[in-house]
């Protein structure tokens, strides 16, 4: 048992199936991973659409991001817009281009969340939720120490 939880949550499994399921996205849209995950995250984010924000939600690097959404704009996926009230902050929106790209991607993770699910009771994944949210708040209070 120790050593599953364990392969769970290094992630490399999933990494690979992820890399698996996104490589039709990748091809079709030009795309290379990082930017893949930062313009769907900017397609579901709101309000929450600056570096920091995508920065603290996919816990990568900052340079990374901001050489991802520098292509990202000059691909035309996203707008940079400068926050009126700080200057400081640019806020990232995406275009009419990415709007395709958001929609098969959310039918995309829909399938990669059914297929991980599977055969799974509904009473299981809730208590799985509430374990995963656990360990996620003990993950944030020993990174924090």
């Amino acid at each position: 048992m120790e050593k599953q939880i364990e392969v769970v949550l290094r992630g490399g499994k999933f990494k690979k199936m992820l890399t698996n399921q996104l490589a039709g996205i990748k091809e079709k849209y030009g795309l290379k991973r990082v930017e893949i995950e930062i313009l769907y995250f900017l397609t579901r984010c709101g309000e929450h659409n600056t570096s920091k924000d995508v920065c603290q939600y996919l816990n990568m690097n900052k340079g990374h991001i901001s050489q991802a959404v520098e292509s990202l704009c000059e691909q035309g996926y996203l707008t940079a817009i400068t926050d009126t009230d700080d200057r400081r902050y640019i806020h990232y929106t995406v275009t009419e281009k990415a709007k395709a790209f958001g929609e098969e991607m959310a039918t995309l993770w829909g399938d990669i969340i059914q297929q991980l699910f599977e055969g799974i009771p509904e009473e299981e994944l809730k208590v799985f939720e509430k374990v995963s949210e656990k360990i996620g708040e003990n993950m944030n209070r020993i990174i924090n120490e």
